[in-house]
């Protein structure tokens, strides 16, 4: 319907007194309607053979202008119907459907707990990836409908940018590109900006806002080309589209605009980028020797100079040519052909340093980058980038300042330091001496062991690089304060035990990595902190192989990382583990740490200690760093060991000729460590009273009543660093027993009656507040009232671990013993030989 725009008949002066009266009105009112009447009529009929003549007609409209192989996405074909498809079938066409060769889709974001909707030629497509809060990039094949890939990202943060922008750069020339968010999401200039290049825009009123987005687009597609709709999340519905699109042919990739979608992903590639005078030898009086490149390389003396770079006898950048300027710019070089295969201009002053890494993080090994500046490249260099550089050689990334000039040529993997850098700094705001530069490079950098400009020794390039990366997830490991923070081994101060196996190649020190890759990162650095820790004793098993970002977290702190070939179940996962660290190491001694643990600061001093326990007494195979019984209530004697039955768990120190053997029994390790190894071999270890490590467990993650029984109760826990323990007698089984009955019997001895549990546990809690405070106490149970549930009464009463049908834990020869306010207490039943009759 054509709607018309009557005119303001108050300016028409249509007055009787000003026009002659109202016989003249009358005439020119009636005038003006006849007008107005023929006018519609004419527009209306012309309208209708429009539509009549669109109708008949199979073609898309004529009036718009495209590149070959591009979408027309202004207008859907005539006969389509906008809203082709059923609710309860989202890809059924309704009666009406495309006409050939264009086919339907449907695209609709989510929201609330709906996931986004896309439909591409009456086929449902499932996202496998995409989450509330995530924008999800889809490249679609234009021959099959094929997903070639699926990324889905926040674009909340630099990392998660990047992200969103290396997949659009993945994607072919040729292919659709369908974007959709899922509830809202933050929009950056950043992003929105290099959306241009698949063909959208979006008005810089959402810039930071929480919005709702789809596009379908290709890239290359001029900005506003593309079929896209933005609009605030809250309070606005759902955005939705659907229609028909042309099919592409793959052949037509070739005849896209190319140089504009390169362009807008800040660098152009082989083929595309243009080519500019040649020089023989690039100035070099002399031709280069064998295979070397020769150059020439000048990064202009301000900014009305524009910066050149000459490679095999052609310039890459001069004026007007590939886009050379302020900034960054690089040339990527082919080692084995000397090919130049693609150059690129990152302006660092106006814009963020996003598509820079990119570029850095996609060079190959083979690849040499020759970069230098031009005007000023600081301002927003970021620290990442800053990173990168310095892996690809770079000694002097660190220094560059406002204005400087500052060239290198650095590569992947380089053994070293580049011999090619040069810096100069300009004086305040001035603009540096121009880099003017003649020279032969070689196609392989041979790197240099020592940089002309060392950085401080504080500096811990590797973790500023991984937090770069990946900071949203270490809490404070990734501060400002810690990231450039060096991880180095803590020494041990006790000269005494510098020798001890345990700091040695003789024990190997095996960690089972925790899911979390946050409570890694704190368990390895409570490791590191173990004063005397050598990291070439450490080994990471990881439930995941290939885990890029935490293979990258264990190499910070130089320790070695490794996937066992079983690991169906936790408890064959740690089994494998053990079995493949015995087979690949020489050493004595297995150190085992299991995931979900923090350690005390004199873990590891605690069982150097006590590694001679060993040689003392040859029935111990293990020393535990846990006590099962060590809840605030009953325990708090750092400097208290005891010999306990059974094999302990969590953390704990064993040798190498028991290990071997007991792992090969067929009943060997069926269940959780915890619930107790090695049974059938009745163990004989050692067990502190304190225990030297800590678990971090979630409450809601422990739904067995054992868990809950022997995690979720507060516990105690060493914070000294060292401490000595002092022991009244060896751990030997001899010494141990006769140290044990002379305790007993200098002992306040209780003999608490009851018939019950109750009242057992008041009798012995009476007898235990009027024992005198300076004496170690000996509960010694009734042989007559004692049975199968005495032992479960008991320990309720002291606040060990107790559970129905569970042996009390740390008995050794029917006594018990832990510590309560300082005090040893010893309950010993009646069948125990230390049991003293009345």
């Amino acid at each position: 319907m054509v709607r018309l725009k009557l005119p303001d008949f108050s300016k028409l002066h249509c007055n009787p007194h000003k026009n002659g009266g109202l016989r003249r009105l009358l005439v020119v009112c009636a005038l003006v309607i006849v007008f107005v009447y023929g006018l519609q009529t004419t527009l209306i009929v012309k309208s209708s053979d429009q539509s009549s003549s669109s109708s008949s007609s199979t073609s898309p409209p004529s009036n718009i202008s495209l590149r070959p192989g591009q979408i027309r996405l202004e207008e859907a074909v005539t006969g389509a119907t906008q809203d082709a498809f059923l609710e309860a079938n989202r890809c059924a066409l309704l009666s009406d459907p495309c006409d050939k060769p264009y086919f339907p889709y449907r695209i609709g974001v989510g929201y609330g707990e709906h996931p986004p909707l896309i439909c591409w030629n009456l086929q449902d497509v499932p996202l496998k990836t995409s989450r509330p809060g995530t924008l999800t990039v889809l490249e679609i094949g234009p021959d099959d409908g094929a997903i070639l890939s699926e990324k889905s990202s926040t674009a909340d943060s630099p990392k998660s940018i990047s992200s969103i922008l290396a997949q659009l750069k993945s994607t072919r020339n040729d292919s659709y590109i369908v974007m959709v968010t899922w509830n809202a999401v933050p929009f950056s200039p950043t992003l929105s900006s290099h959306l241009k290049s698949v063909g959208t825009m979006i008005n810089a009123k959402f810039m930071g806002q929480g919005v709702q987005l789809y596009l379908l687009g290709q890239k290359g597609l001029l900005p506003g080309r593309g079929l896209s709709d933005v609009d605030l999340y809250h309070g606005h519905p759902p955005l939705e589209r659907s229609g028909c699109v042309p099919p592409l042919a793959s052949a037509l990739g070739n005849e896209v605009d190319h140089d504009f979608a390169n362009s807008n992903s800040g660098y152009l590639t082989s083929g595309f980028y243009k080519t500019g005078t040649w020089l023989q030898n690039c100035g070099l009086a002399t031709a280069c020797d064998g295979a070397m490149l020769p150059v020439h390389v000048y990064s202009g003396k301000d900014h009305n100079d524009p910066p050149k770079l000459c490679i095999n006898g052609t310039y890459v950048f001069e004026n007007k040519i590939n886009h050379g300027g302020r900034g960054i710019n690089i040339a990527v070089v082919n080692g084995p052909s000397g090919e130049v295969s693609r150059v690129g201009n990152f302006d660092t002053w106006g814009t963020d340093s996003i598509m820079l890494e990119l570029f850095l993080e996609d060079l190959q090994p083979d690849e040499i980058a020759i970069t230098f500046t031009h005007d000023e490249a600081s301002t927003k260099l970021s620290d990442l980038a800053r990173t990168l550089f310095f892996e690809l050689g770079s000694s002097r990334i660190y220094d560059l300042k406002f204005r400087a000039a500052w060239f290198m040529i650095g590569q992947k993997g380089i053994p070293g330091f580049t011999g090619h850098e040069a810096l100069k700094i300009g004086d305040k705001t001035n603009w540096a001496e121009p880099i003017d530069l003649r020279f032969c490079l070689e196609r392989r950098l041979p790197g240099y062991p020592t940089r002309p400009d060392p950085l401080p020794d504080t500096r811990n390039i590797h973790r500023l690089h991984f937090c770069q990366r990946y900071s949203s997830s270490y809490g404070d490991f990734c501060t400002l304060e810690k990231k450039l923070a060096p991880l180095v081994p803590a020494k041990l101060a006790d000269v005494s035990l510098v020798n001890s196996p345990v700091y040695s190649d003789l024990t190997v020190i095996l960690v089972i990595a925790p899911a979390s890759r946050n409570l890694l990162r704190l368990l390895l650095e409570t490791l590191l902190g173990q004063p005397g820790v050598n990291p070439r004793q450490v080994r990471i098993a990881h439930r995941v192989a290939n885990d890029t970002e935490t293979e990258e977290l264990i190499k910070l702190f130089n320790f070695h990382v490794f996937t066992p070939a079983h690991r169906s179940d936790y408890s064959t996962f740690v089994k494998s583990s053990m079995e493949e660290t015995l087979k690949t190491s020489e050493s004595r001694y297995l150190l085992l740490i299991e995931e979900k643990t923090v350690l005390s600061p004199d873990f590891l001093y605690f069982l150097a200690a006590q590694e001679p326990v060993f040689e003392d007494d040859p029935s111990i195979k293990a020393i535990g760093a846990w006590n099962d019984n060590g809840f605030v209530e009953a325990s708090g004697s750092l400097s208290r060991l005891y010999r306990v039955e059974g094999f302990p768990s969590q953390a704990w120190l064993a040798t190498r000729t028991f290990l071997e053997a007991a792992l090969r029994d067929v009943d060997c390790c069926s269940s959780q460590t915890t619930r107790g190894w090695f049974a059938q071999r009745k163990v004989v270890s050692v067990a502190p009273d304190v225990s030297r490590i800590a678990k971090v467990v979630l409450q809601d993650s422990m739904t067995d009543a054992f868990d809950r029984e022997m995690f979720l109760r507060a516990r105690t826990c060493s914070m000294q660093n060292e401490v000595k323990i002092e022991r009244d007698a060896s751990l030997s089984a001899d010494k141990y027993a006769a140290h044990l009955r002379s305790t007993i019997a200098q002992a306040a001895v209780l003999r608490p009656n009851g018939l019950n549990g109750e009242e057992l546990c008041r009798s012995a809690q009476s007898l235990l507040a009027a024992a005198p405070s300076e004496k170690n106490v000996a509960v010694l149970m009734d042989g007559h009232q004692f049975h199968s549930d005495t032992w479960y009464a008991i320990c309720s009463c002291f606040q060990l671990f107790a559970l129905p049908d569970y042996a009390p834990r740390n008995l050794y020869n029917g006594t018990l013993s832990f510590t309560v306010e300082k005090r040893l207490v010893m309950l010993v039943a009646p069948d125990s030989s230390f049991y003293l009759e009345p």
